[in-house]
């Protein structure tokens, strides 16, 4: 949510300390060009209530590090959630952030994080900084729109030079040069630092200023040396208006941003060295350039989709943004093998897309995920097309659809969607033996994200939820807390258990499948997990777990792999302990991110369990399950 001359804050929140405001720092300058915003400022001089105890202040009223664009309506973590966390220690975990987590649910909560209003930690009513270091947060992982929104909530016609760095970053990033020297044209810290210099020299190129522009890097080699032969390379060819060939971009760098923005206003095509970078921002960044062509644009999305470092609605919006004629998304569907895999895999969402009846949709949708299957690829095509399930109603007339539907729900962490369509797939089971085996295979995930959501949560389409929830024939040793009693057009009240209730008898039907085949999680993982949940899981079935762990590989209970997974530092852990004990949310979903942040790309369950655990101590509990569901779902095959 943009909040362009006014900040939005709760009348219960910020309205405290709102007469503490602090003056900005030296040197503002404009976020983006006048002709954007109006000159008007009758709406910064008096505050005005609005219905839903919101209160609207002057700019001039809040403290800068208490702006953000997310309430508590729309997803802050909440006024509050620095409480009992001195400012110090805010910040230091702030700049400890780490840019990608091996978990993709962690960086929606760290996303919130960063763009929360909140009354800032203690001891910070006389300091500033904290914005600062969240918008470098969100630069950091890749957030650029979201850079640009939150420097707006600080002023919407200006940009202290506090946080021009990160500003000229995310305009860097987003492909918009112009906006980007618009605020170096007013920096007033001077251009001491490198970034400063580089970025300067980037603008006097877009600018055509290439005998400024050859000055600055003199300057910039007299005084550093060829540190950066590859930028200093480039910034010569690109300044007396030569082309950057490819010879020049062979030899690979660590990419960064100046370097990424350097090649856009050189018109140099992005090296695969770039294109196929880890860092969330320059990832990120690419998929969005116009100068990366459709195939390894493609390519890049599937492969950092399947990694987990970007969401199935990221390569989704991707695919929208595709020029595709209809003969070659008809020819993906009639014959496969004359269209390139990754374009095929967009072709078969745009299949799907384009069929605006229900049934036409489903049938759409079965047939991409066939397809798909035939090549083992069917988790990026789920995971994608989980949104235009949205097109299909939940109901018995589409339970054939259901136990896909699920998975590809549980792909794209949709979880109330999942929750919906596997209470459809339950009852399919009761006379499709296929689909009761599936809902066997999805049992812990859905445990997992099943346990709290209410009736009303399960399906906003049809009267299926509540129904659906309530009819199913409970199996030998199934319990469940009830739900509130809810009532849907054609459907009778009922009093209706949780979503998916806890089920000794589904676990161990589970466990029986696990035991059997090696490319599902493994049964310690799941009995963990589910236990941290609160569950009552048995010491009969904890016996069917493997003692050695080998992510995996070889004999259920033979020797280790030998290849131990990476283990966070003490004190992260001990803080997130402390944090979480103490109730301390902001505190503990930094320590939580850290933690993520330091662990390799197949977790352990102990350590994301110590994270469901803080998130679930302070209230976090839908954050806690999505975690612990992206664990269990990126590893289940």
């Amino acid at each position: 949510m943009r909040c362009p001359a006014i900040i939005i804050i709760t009348s219960l929140g910020l309205s405290a300390f709102a007469m503490n405001a602090q003056a900005q720092q030296s040197g503002p300058m404009r976020l983006a060009p006048v002709t954007e915003v109006s000159e008007d400022k009758s709406s910064e001089e008096t505050p005005t209530e609005t219905s839903g105890a919101v209160l609207i202040q002057g700019l001039d009223a809040v403290p800068e590090d208490a702006v953000g664009v997310l309430s508590i309506f729309d997803g802050s973590l909440g006024d509050e959630m620095w409480a009992g966390t001195d400012w110090a220690t805010a910040l230091r975990l702030l700049d400890a952030l780490p840019a990608s987590f091996p978990i993709l649910d962690a960086r929606p909560l760290a996303r919130r994080l960063l763009l929360s209003v909140a009354t800032p930690p203690i001891g910070g009513a006389d300091k500033s900084g904290l914005l600062a270091a969240r918008l470098a947060g969100l630069v950091a992982i890749g957030a650029a729109d979201d850079v640009i929104d939150l420097a707006r909530a600080v002023n919407s016609r200006e940009v202290p030079d506090n946080i021009a760095t990160s500003v000229v970053a995310a305009h860097f990033l987003r492909g918009d040069t112009a906006s980007g020297c618009e605020v170096l044209d007013r920096f007033g810290g001077g251009y001491s630092e490198l970034f400063w210099q580089k970025a300067r020299i980037i603008c006097q190129i877009a600018r055509g200023k290439g005998a400024e522009a050859s000055l600055g890097l003199d300057l910039l080699r007299d005084e550093r040396g060829e540190t950066d032969s590859l930028f200093q390379n480039i910034a010569y060819t690109a300044a007396v208006g030569l082309p950057v060939t490819a010879d020049q971009l062979m030899l690979p760098s660590d990419p960064d941003i100046l370097t990424f923005a350097l090649m856009n206003v050189a018109e140099a095509e992005l090296p695969d060295w770039v294109v196929g970078s880890d860092d969330p921002a320059i990832m990120r960044a690419v998929l969005a350039s116009q100068r990366v062509d459709v195939p390894r644009k493609l390519a890049r999305a599937h492969e950092a989709l399947r990694s987990g470092r970007i969401g199935a609605d990221e390569v989704a919006i991707l695919y929208e943004e595709l020029t595709i004629d209809d003969e070659t998304v008809s020819d993906a569907l009639l014959d496969p093998e004359s269209v390139e895999l990754d374009l095929r895999l967009a072709c078969l969402y745009l299949a799907a897309r384009n069929q605006g009846v229900a049934v036409a949709r489903s049938e759409a949708l079965w047939e991409a995920w066939t397809l798909a299957k035939a090549v083992e690829l069917d988790d990026v095509v789920m995971a994608t097309t989980a949104r235009l399930l949205s097109g299909v109603p939940v109901t018995a007339d589409f339970g054939w659809l259901a136990a896909g539907a699920t998975r590809a729900a549980l792909l794209a962490g949709k979880d109330a969607l999942a929750v919906s369509w596997y209470q459809l797939a339950l009852r399919q089971g009761r006379s499709d033996a296929d689909i009761a085996r599936a809902t066997v295979m999805m049992w812990p995930e859905m445990r997992v994200v099943g346990r709290t959501l209410s009736a009303a949560d399960v399906s906003s389409d049809d009267a299926l939820g509540a129904a659906a929830i309530s009819s199913i024939t409970p199996v030998a040793g199934e319990t469940g807390a009830t739900v509130p009693t809810t009532q849907s057009a054609g459907v009778a009240s009922v009093k209706a258990r949780a979503p998916v209730p806890w089920s000794a008898a589904r676990l161990s039907r589970w466990i029986d499948l696990a035991d059997n085949n090696l490319g599902m999680t493994d049964i310690g993982t799941v009995l963990y997990l589910l236990q941290v949940f609160g569950d009552p899981v048995s010491e009969t079935q904890w016996a069917r777990a493997p003692i050695v762990d080998n992510n995996g590989l070889g004999d259920k209970v033979g020797k280790a792999s030998g290849n131990p997974k990476a283990m966070p530092s003490v004190a992260a852990l001990a803080g997130l302990a402390r944090a979480s004990a103490a109730g301390r949310r902001a505190e503990t979903v930094l320590y939580a991110m850290i933690v993520l942040g330091q662990v390799d790309e197949s977790p352990h369950a102990g350590i994301v369990g110590s994270v469901v655990r803080g998130l679930q101590r302070v209230g976090l509990d839908t954050d806690a399950q999505a975690i612990a569901r992206s664990l269990l779902v990126t590893r289940a095959q």
